[in-house]
């Protein structure tokens, strides 16, 4: 008979068990993080989106800049991160999935070009002065192609969806051309520009695919970041 009763609580326990198993299961794993925003392209200019990590979550709105970084916005949640046109029900519009090795990462907003695809592609980078400082110049390929620049006297090829950094020369100015090769395999010139360097400063560049209402083959975004130390704490008397 104590054996029997043994079994029935035994079986009872597990019973009651199983549901919160189950909702363990169902619940996301949450994440906390900042995060800034910047849009590669001026008809995503003041485009408001909606984010959060399900469709019956509560959503919260960002405005998106295309001319300098967004302020910055505090996230908590599911990895998996969704931008909707609405506060409530509506259209998904982009999605990014959070970086963890990432201490403070700039959120890339641009058109998708592929119509099967979201409306809009998303790629994030790290933007925090302790792996960026001054005098250094970031620059993000998101284009289609592969590119070769030449920057200053450095000469280099970053591929489609890559990234170099490049530390900035001693003087004044630098020369930067960018060549991609046409379907001949000859090299046409797509940009070029001088960059005037100051100590305090880096640089951003952001390369990306023209769209259909742009014309030439790539748009080149580039954002200036001034370093401003943090005032030395006085101890109080």
């Amino acid at each position: 008979m104590h054996s029997l009763l043994m079994k029935l609580f035994i079986y009872i326990t597990h019973l009651l068990a199983l549901p919160m198993v189950v909702l363990a299961l169902d619940k996301p794993e949450l994440v906390s993080f900042d995060f800034r925003c910047l849009a590669m392209s001026k008809e995503l200019r003041m485009k408001e989106l909606y984010v959060g990590y399900a469709e019956a979550t509560e959503r919260y709105r960002i405005r998106l800049n295309d001319q300098s970084k967004t302020e910055v916005y505090s996230y908590r949640g599911a990895p998996q991160l969704y931008f909707y046109d609405q506060a409530s029900g509506g259209s998904v519009l982009a999605s990014y999935r959070y970086q963890p090795e990432q201490e403070m990462p700039l959120l890339l907003f641009y058109e998708n070009v592929n119509a099967q695809s979201l409306p809009y592609n998303v790629v994030s980078i790290e933007d925090s002065w302790s792996d960026l400082g001054p005098g250094s110049c970031l620059l993000v390929n998101l284009t289609s192609k592969a590119l070769y620049w030449k920057f200053g006297e450095e000469r280099f090829k970053v591929d489609s969806k890559a990234q170099r950094r490049i530390d900035s020369a001693d003087a004044a100015k630098t020369q930067v051309i960018a060549l991609e090769a046409d379907k001949n395999g000859k090299p046409a010139r797509v940009y070029r520009a001088y960059l005037r360097n100051q100590d305090n400063m880096r640089r951003l560049m952001f390369v990306r695919d023209t769209t259909e209402n742009e014309v030439g083959s790539v748009r080149v975004k580039v954002i200036q970041d001034f370093y401003v130390p943090k005032a030395a704490s006085v101890d109080e008397d």
